[in-house]
C-alpha cells in the first residue's frame, strides 16, 4: 500500500476518536515518525548488507592476487597450505582481511592437475576463495576437478572468486626456453672462443707443448667446452686439462651452475629455472673421445634438455 494513502486512512482513523489523552496532530506526527523510521531502517540495513558484499568482493579479489603473488615468488610450485601463510608473508597490505567482512574466516581451497602446454606437461593449480556472506553458512561447492572449476560460483548469499596458476605456468614456459636458448648460446660461444684462442697460440712462435701433442693429441682433437663432471668418457682431452686454466663444474651443484654462468657471462639465476629446478650440464653428451663434441642441458638428470 502507498505510504500516502496509508497516511490518509490513519489521520481519517484519528479524526473519529474521542477520549484522547493528546491531539490528533501529534498521533499522526508519532505514527508518521514511526512508519518513516521504519523504512529508513530497511534503507540503512540494505546499504550495509551492500557495502559488506562489496568489500568482501574487493577483499577476495585481494586474497587472490595475494595467492598468485605467494605462488609465484615464494612457493614456486606448491600452493600455501592455508591463507595464513600469505597473510604471514605480508603480501595482503590490508591485515583486516584476514576475516571477511561479517567477521568470519575466509574458505580457500585448491587442486592440481598436470595439463599440456604449448607441447610441455606442467602442473597448474585451481581453487576458490570465498566467505560464507551474511548468513554464515558455505553455500558454494568444492572444486576438485577441471569440470568444477569451469562452472564454480558463489551460490545464495557466499561472495568470492576463482583463480589458476595456469598464466603463470604459460609465462614460466616461455621463460624456461628462452632462458635454456640463451645459456646454450652462451655456452656455444665458449667453445668457439676457446677454440679460437688456442688456434692462435698455436699459430706464433714459441708452440705451447699442448698444441702438438698432449696425452697423445694435438690442439684440434680436444673437447672446447666447458668441463662437466658427468662426462667420464675414457680418451677425452678437454682444453681446460691441458692449460691448466679452467674447473670442472658439477652437475646439479648449485654452486657450480651459478659459477659457470658467470664464467660464461650470465645471471648466476640462470643456474635454475623458473620452477626452481637446478641446472644439470654436460659437456659430451654423445661421450665421443673425438671430435665433433656435443654439450647439453637439463634441468633435471632425465628430462626438459637442450
Amino acid at each position: 500500500m502507498h505510504i500516502t494513502h496509508t497516511l490518509s486512512l490513519i489521520k481519517d482513523h484519528l479524526t473519529n476518536q474521542s477520549g484522547a489523552m493528546f491531539g490528533m496532530d501529534a498521533r499522526i506526527a508519532l505514527i508518521v515518525a514511526s512508519v518513516l523510521a521504519a523504512t529508513g531502517g530497511i534503507t540503512i540495513m540494505s546499504r550495509l548488507d551492500r557495502s559488506r558484499v562489496d568489500a568482501a568482493e574487493r577483499g577476495a579479489e585481494s586474497i587472490r592476487e595475494a595467492v598468485l603473488n605467494y605462488y609465484r615468488t615464494i612457493s614456486i610450485s606448491q600452493m600455501p597450505y592455508s591463507l595464513d601463510e600469505v597473510f604471514e608473508a605480508g603480501l595482503v597490505e590490508d591485515v583486516l582481511l584476514t576475516n571477511d567482512p561479517w567477521g568470519n574466516t575466509w574458505n580457500f581451497a585448491h587442486f592440481s592437475t598436470v595439463i599440456e602446454l604449448e607441447g610441455t606437461e606442467v602442473t597448474v593449480h585451481y581453487g576458490t576463495i570465498h566467505s560464507n556472506g551474511k548468513d554464515g553458512l558455505n553455500d558454494s561447492d568444492i572444486v576438485v576437478s577441471d569440470n568444477d572449476y569451469v562452472q564454480w560460483e558463489p551460490l545464495n548469499d557466499d561472495v568470492g572468486v576463482k583463480f589458476s596458476t595456469r598464466d603463470i605456468e604459460l609465462t614460466r614456459l616461455e621463460e624456461f626456453r628462452t632462458r635454456a636458448q640463451i645459456i646454450v648460446d652462451k655456452i656455444t660461444a665458449k667453445e668457439a672462443a676457446n677454440y679460437l684462442e688456442a688456434s692462435a697460440a698455436c699459430s706464433g712462435p714459441n708452440l705451447p707443448t699442448w698444441c702438438n701433442n698432449f696425452e697423445g693429441k694435438n690442439y684440434t682433437q680436444f673437447n672446447f667446452y666447458p668441463q662437466s663432471d658427468l662426462d667420464g668418457t675414457d680418451g677425452v682431452i678437454y682444453y681446460a686439462d691441458a692449460t691448466g686454466n679452467g674447473s670442472t663444474y658439477s652437475a646439479g651443484d648449485v654452486s657450480d651452475m651459478q659459477q659457470l654462468m658467470l664464467d660464461i657471462g650470465l645471471p648466476t639465476s640462470y643456474a635454475q629455472d623458473p620452477w626452481g629446478r637446478i641446472l644439470f650440464y654436460t659437456s659430451n653428451a654423445t661421450e665421443r673421445a673425438d671430435p665433433p663434441f656435443t654439450a647439453s642441458i637439463c634441468y633435471s638428470v632425465a628430462g626438459s634438455c637442450f
